[in-house]
């Protein structure tokens, strides 16, 4: 490997030199990736807020009988979240062993999938027709919720409409709402620490963590009346919206300090901008 060597007397004053930009360049990076944390506690605490809690401070409470839950509004119900499912589409997991992928088959959703932006058809792998028709119990419809209960779980997505006829592996969970659940209040509810808190104290598994069926569909929750379901998804479809704005803005702002700080080091160590007679700062 062919090295720049600049004189004994540039090599202390170009090492000087970066040592003190890149650390105030990671001493903003570092600001940033906190703010970004801030920001997600922040979020995850309205979504908790608003589906336990509703979009009315004012509004009368009652104890609910659950000890992690405590008060919610006096109008509002406590069910376990199979009973918000449809009695002929219960929660399930998807097929064991879907094989290798195939270019004409049927997409398959993984819990790997089930990430923003991921859901999409072009992006999923499939399984044989023969295979699929095995499971006929797990197959997807638009407006379902996807759950991993395998690795990363907790993880939840609704079914985009050209997902239809789509299935699952073992790694992930459908959630099909019925007709009297708002689907967007759901996902928000499934997401939130109240409902990962009882998932998480019986997750199994060393390496892996993994919840199963049984678990998904035995927490309890907090459940208002459809219209408030409406109002409390509009609310954090907005504040999510938002979120992920200043989420995205955050980390192009990080992605360009990192490259600065690159060339910064590039330009440094080959002698394109001179730093022997910088002043110390």
């Amino acid at each position: 490997i062919t090295l720049w060597m600049p004189p004994h007397g540039d090599q202390s004053a170009i090492a000087a030199f970066l040592d003190r930009k890149t650390q105030a360049i990671d001493a903003l990076i570092a600001e940033l990736e906190a703010l970004l944390l801030l920001l997600q506690d922040k979020r995850q605490a309205l979504i908790t807020q608003a589906v336990t809690k509703g979009l009315d401070p004012s509004v009368p409470m009652k104890d609910s009988g659950i000890p992690w839950l405590g008060e919610i509004p006096a109008h509002w119900e406590v069910k376990r979240l199979m009973h918000l499912t449809q009695p002929d589409r219960p929660i399930m997991y998807g097929i064991v062993l879907p094989g290798p992928d195939v270019e004409e088959g049927v997409p398959i959703v993984k819990g790997g999938d089930v990430a923003p932006g991921r859901l999409l058809l072009e992006r999923l792998k499939r399984t044989t027709r023969e295979i699929e028709s095995r499971y006929e119990r797990s197959r997807l419809q638009g407006g379902d919720i996807v759950f991993a209960i395998r690795g990363s779980i907790g993880a939840a997505e609704m079914v985009p409409p050209e997902l239809k006829g789509a299935n699952l592996t073992q790694d992930a969970a459908r959630i099909a709402p019925t007709s009297s659940v708002e689907g967007s209040w759901l996902l928000h509810l499934v997401r939130s620490h109240p409902v990962f808190a009882q998932l998480e104290s019986g997750a199994s598994g060393a390496a892996v963590k993994g919840i199963n069926i049984c678990d998904l569909k035995r927490p309890f929750v907090p459940v208002p009346p459809l219209g408030e379901q409406r109002d409390i998804g509009d609310f954090l479809d907005s504040g999510e919206a938002r979120a992920k704005e200043q989420q995205a803005e955050i980390s192009m702002q990080i992605n360009e300090l990192v490259e600065y700080r690159q060339a910064l080091i590039t330009a440094a160590v080959t002698g394109k901008i001179d730093v022997t007679q910088e002043t110390p700062q």
